[in-house]
C-alpha cells in the first residue's frame, strides 16, 4: 500500500514538475507575521526547570502532534513499529540514559505538559530517523560567509486532503519557534526548532559559527543506532542533534567544531553543514555513523557557495527528488555578487528547494549572529508544489 501511495505521489506531483524548477527573486522580506516567535532559555536555571514555562505555553500543540506521531510512525518504516511499542516501557528509562543536561530538561518538558515522559523522549529522538532538508553556504565578493536552510518534516505521514499537504507537517507548524539560549545573562547562541524538541537542528553561535543538519537518505539508518542505545548494547554514540547542541554550547571556534562533527561516533547518519565567520570557512560533512565519508570545503576548487539535500552530493541525485541540481544552478545564476539574507531566502523560496514538506527557512551570519527565521507554507495556486 505504501509503495502504490507514493508511486501515486511520483505520477501525480513528481512528473509534472521535473521541469518546473524556478530561481525567484522578490520574495524578500516575507511578511513580518510569518516571523518566528522568539523565546529565551536560561541555561543557568536547572535542567529541569528551562522548559517548563514554554513546555506549558504550548503544552495543548504537543500533545496534538505527539498523538498523530505515534499513530503514523510505522508509516515512515515497518522497523519503527518497535518505538510504538516501547514508548510506555523502555523509552521513559531512556532518559537517564542521556547526558547531560538532556534527560532532565525531557523531564522537566513532561511535567510541565502533562505529557508521558516515554512520548517526549519519542519526540526528541524522532530525528534520528527521519526528515529532509536543503542548506546553503555561501561566501560573497568580500569575504563574508551567509548560511540558508529549509527544513523539510514529515513526508509520508499522511496527506491531508483539504489543505493539500501532509499532516503531520502540519501539526508541526504551531511549534516553530526561535530560541535565544542565555549564559551569565548573556546570549550564547541561537535556534531555530520546534517547542519542546531540546537537540539543535538550525543554529549560530554569534562570532563562532552557524550550524544546519541534513537527513542522509541510506539503508538501514538511525533506528540501528537507536535500538543499540536503548538495549545498551553502545552508548559510545552521540545523538546527532545533540552533537550540534553540545558544539553551540563549548565550542570556541569553527575548525573545533568541524573536527568533532567529523569524527564524533553517532546514532544516525547525517549531514552537517558548518559555516565559520573567515573567507573560506564553510563544510559539508557527509557522516556515517562511525565518521566521515566525506568533507567538502568552501573555497577548494574555487567553490564560492556549497549546497546539500539529503543524497550524497558526489553521486548523481534521484530523479524523484533532485532538489541539489536547481538549487546549484539558482546559485549560479544569482552569482556571486549576490550572496546576502535576500538572495539566500529567494533561492531557498524557488521550487523545488520549497516543496509541501518545508516548514520554515532560516538565514544566518555568524559573524554577528544575525539570524532570520520565517515559517513556509508552498501553495500550488502560485505553481506546483512537489510533495517532498
Amino acid at each position: 500500500m505504501k509503495l502504490l501511495y507514493t508511486t501515486l505521489l511520483v505520477v501525480v506531483y513528481i512528473i509534472p514538475a521535473i521541469n518546473a524548477a524556478q530561481c525567484l527573486s522578490g520574495q524578500y522580506p516575507p511578511k513580518p507575521e510569518r516571523l518566528l516567535p522568539t523565546y529565551v532559555v536560561n541555561l543557568d536555571a536547572p535542567p529541569v526547570e528551562r522548559w517548563q514555562d514554554l513546555a506549558s505555553k504550548y503544552k495543548v500543540e504537543l500533545k496534538d502532534l505527539i498523538a498523530y506521531l505515534k499513530t503514523f510512525l510505522v508509516e515512515i518504516s515497518p522497523e519503527l513499529q518497535y518505538l510504538v511499542d516501547l514508548v510506555d516501557t523502555k523509552l521513559p528509562a531512556m532518559a537517564d540514559t542521556l547526558p547531560a543536561p538532556y534527560g532532565d530538561e525531557m523531564k522537566g518538558i513532561s511535567q510541565a505538559s502533562g505529557l508521558p515522559l516515554g512520548e517526549v523522549v519519542l519526540y526528541n529522538i524522532f530525528y534520528e530517523v527521519s526528515s529532509l532538508c536543503t542548506s546553503i553556504v555561501g561566501q560573497d565578493e568580500k569575504g563574508n560567509i551567509f548560511h540558508g536552510r529549509n527544513l523539510d518534516f514529515g513526508g509520508l505521514m499522511g496527506w491531508d486532503k483539504i489543505n493539500h499537504t501532509w499532516a503531520l507537517t502540519e501539526k508541526l507548524r504551531p511549534l516553530m519557534v526561535q530560541i535565544n539560549y542565555t549564559k551569565n545573562g548573556q546570549v550564547l547562541f541561537k535556534t531555530t526548532t520546534f517547542l519542546g524538541y531540546i537537540g539543535s537542528l538550525t543554529g549560530v553561535k554569534p562570532g563562532v559559527f552557524s550550524v544546519t543538519i541534513n537527513e542522509r537518505n541510506i539503508v538501514k539508518g538511525g533506528y540501528i543506532g537507536l535500538i543499540e542505545w536503548m538495549y545498551n548494547i553502545n552508548r559510545n554514540q552521540s545523538f546527532i542533534t545533540f552533537a550540534i547542541r553540545d558544539m553551540l554550547t563549548n565550542s570556541e571556534s569553527y575548525n573545533q567544531t568541524v573536527k568533532y562533527l567529523a569524527e564524533v561516533p553517532l546514532v544516525a547518519p547525517c549531514f552537517y553543514i558548518v559555516a565559520g565567520t573567515k573567507p573560506g570557512e564553510g563544510a559539508i560533512i557527509t557522516r556515517s555513523r562511525k565518521g566521515s565519508d566525506d568533507v567538502k570545503l568552501l573555497g577548494r576548487d574555487d567553490l564560492w557557495f556549497l549546497a546539500q539535500t539529503n543524497y550524497d552530493n558526489w553521486k548523481k541525485q534521484p530523479f524523484f527528488d533532485d532538489r541539489l541540481t536547481p538549487c546549484i544552478k539558482c546559485m549560479q545564476e544569482k552569482g556571486k555578487n549576490q550572496v546576502t539574507f535576500e538572495s539566500l531566502y529567494n533561492v531557498l523560496s524557488s521550487r523545488p528547494m520549497f516543496n509541501k514538506e518545508t516548514v520554515y527557512t532560516s538565514i544566518m551570519e555568524p559573524a554577528t549572529g544575525r539570524i532570520e527565521a520565517y515559517w513556509q507554507l508552498c501553495l500550488d495556486e502560485e505553481a506546483p508544489c512537489r510533495p517532498w
